[in-house]
């Protein structure tokens, strides 16, 4: 028993170093929403996407018409506010982006969103729509904490403005270089057996540094106080979180359609388990009275 707590108690702390190191920002939990409040949120992600992100990122393992139906948006409102390719109802929600051309401008072409949801999830979609600072040393002047180094531009820049890490982060993260550094050579110096004491003595301390500057940033993100507004969109911070919120959720249900009615079935399916086990159990109780 002894053995199997301290293999357990090393997995976790496995899993949480890899965590750690894996740190990203923002990192925030999406609401959570449910029944007519869901509804209302997609319809809204639904017009978010069409206005901002459909004439470069296809939808195309969706129809028009579903979304219409499951949305509960009415067919003459999707065809006249949300249909921007002179397609029909019926069509798929493809756009005229064209491949070659696009791989030319961006370095890739921008990729069907279908399925981002369910490849990626919502937590991470969520943060990483969040996510674009200011960094001028990339091609379209943003990077994002969630997907280093992107190479998409920030098409919601209107929407939330423009963002920078603030001087206490970027403090931090200059400190967690120096000592990634600090960590690197005192490894290889114990790998190369010279002064293996004092290079163990490093390691540790940097180490150390390293986790609590990372506890630092973690603290700062819970707090708001990861990035700062250095220019004003069309929505204050509160109002982009709620609509990427909505995105998020729109994209959530394109990539599952069902996935709402699934669930409500699988109550049903469950609660039928449970009748059917307990009327089982007694019938074997009948059968079985005779002989026990």
């Amino acid at each position: 028993m002894r053995k199997l707590i301290i293999a357990i108690s090393a997995l976790f702390s496995l899993s949480l170093s890899a965590a750690e190191a894996g740190l990203t920002f923002p990192n925030d939990d999406m609401p959570k929403l449910t029944g007519d409040k869901l509804i209302i949120a997609q319809q809204n992600g639904a017009q978010i996407y069409m206005n901002n992100c459909m004439g470069c990122h296809a939808l195309s393992f969706q129809r028009y018409k579903r979304t219409a139906t499951d949305l509960k948006i009415p067919e003459d409102v999707m065809l006249d506010n949300l249909i921007f390719t002179g397609g029909k109802i019926g069509d798929l929600m493809t756009n005229n982006m064209n491949k070659k051309a696009a791989a030319n401008w961006f370095g890739a072409a921008p990729p069907d969103l279908s399925l981002i949801a369910r490849s990626r999830g919502n937590h991470w979609l969520y943060n990483y729509l969040r996510g674009f600072y200011q960094d001028e040393s990339r091609p379209y002047g943003v990077n994002n904490g969630v997907f280093k180094d992107v190479g998409m531009p920030h098409v919601l820049e209107l929407m939330q403005g423009i963002q920078a890490k603030t001087e206490q982060v970027k403090g931090l993260e200059n400190d967690i270089e120096y000592a990634k550094a600090d960590i690197a050579n005192a490894r290889k110096q114990i790998e190369d057996g010279n002064d293996v004491e004092a290079a163990r003595k490093v390691l540790s301390a940097a180490e150390k540094l390293v986790h609590e500057k990372e506890a630092e940033l973690v603290k700062l993100s819970k707090e708001g106080k990861y990035f700062e507004i250095v220019q004003e969109g069309n929505l204050n911070p509160e109002e982009f979180d709620h609509a990427m919120t909505d995105l998020v959720y729109f994209l959530d249900y394109v990539g599952e359609p069902i996935k709402q009615e699934r669930k409500r079935l699988g109550v049903w399916v469950l609660l039928f388990i449970l009748g059917f086990g307990v009327l089982a159990y007694f019938l074997k109780k009948e059968y079985w009275k005779d002989i026990h």
